[in-house]
């Protein structure tokens, strides 16, 4: 066996021991993925977020207030595979799960993307149950020995999907169908209108087309939080979205209105 032969399966050998159960003399410790099986089982709500900038610290920092899940989105950012390792061990040490999207479905990325360590991946451009299949397959290639210890999300972008969850939540080895409130907008005819009316009455069909199928649902809180967060969860919603863009910036913009508010000869 040559040398390069020889790294590929210790990179997959050190990925693999760091998503088992760890088996003590009594009991099981569950794996980071299983503890959000178990949270999702229980009623809990599980929040996501995207760090937004390239910096373990700044998901160890995150992961502080009690958040769940650090996604890495390498569809709309310029991760590489260095990176997605850093901030997947940070995400450990930091106690939460860590997971990503590729930028494209192809076998061997995918393979590469879980050699990193991640907790689970969402597939982008679900359209029908045989996609679905594909990536749960794929997961498997991916992930012979621990496969069940990995969480995935497929999304459902357009109308036609959404028509289709029926089959898709059918799928066994889907752990969360995810909801892509600005493609669905997009698709729609309503491009950058997430809360439009006919938006809103496809995204109430996905969730409930996904709730009979016993799968949990995810979702974008976009930024307006106090309006959406409520209205979802009490729709059965149990996975949130959220950008570290819009903790800064709800946090920046409360800072400088109350600076305005308190300038002295104003």
């Amino acid at each position: 066996m040559g040398a390069r032969d020889q790294g590929g399966e210790h990179s997959t050998a050190v990925s693999e021991e760091k998503n088992y159960s760890i088996k003590t003399n009594s009991y099981m410790i569950p794996s980071i993925a299983e503890k959000i099986r178990q949270k999702l089982a229980a009623g809990g709500v599980i929040t996501m977020f995207n760090p937004d900038f390239q910096s373990p610290r700044l998901v160890e920092y995150l992961a502080s207030f009690d958040l769940d899940v650090c996604f890495l989105d390498g569809e709309r950012m310029s991760y590489d595979f260095e990176r997605i390792e850093e901030m997947t061990r940070a995400a450990h040490l930091a106690g939460i799960a860590c997971m990503a999207r590729a930028w494209s479905n192809e076998p061997g990325l995918i393979v590469r993307y879980f050699d990193c360590g991640l907790d689970g991946m969402a597939f982008p451009h679900i359209e029908n149950a045989a996609d679905a299949q594909r990536v749960v397959d794929i997961v498997r290639y991916a992930r012979p020995k621990d496969y069940a210890d990995k969480i995935v999300i497929v999304m459902t972008e357009t109308p036609q999907s959404i028509a289709r969850l029926d089959e898709i939540v059918a799928v066994p080895g889907v752990d969360v169908v995810n909801i892509g409130v600005n493609d669905v907008a997009l698709a729609a005819g309503y491009p950058g209108q997430p809360e439009h009316p006919e938006v809103i009455k496809l995204v109430d069909e996905a969730i409930a087309r996904i709730l009979k199928g016993g799968k949990h649902v995810a979702l974008n809180v976009l930024t307006n939080w106090e309006d959406r967060m409520p209205v979802f969860v009490g729709k059965g919603v149990r996975w949130l979205n959220v950008h570290a863009n819009t903790f800064l910036a709800r946090g920046a913009r409360q800072y400088v209105d109350l600076l305005q508010r308190s300038r002295v000869g104003k």
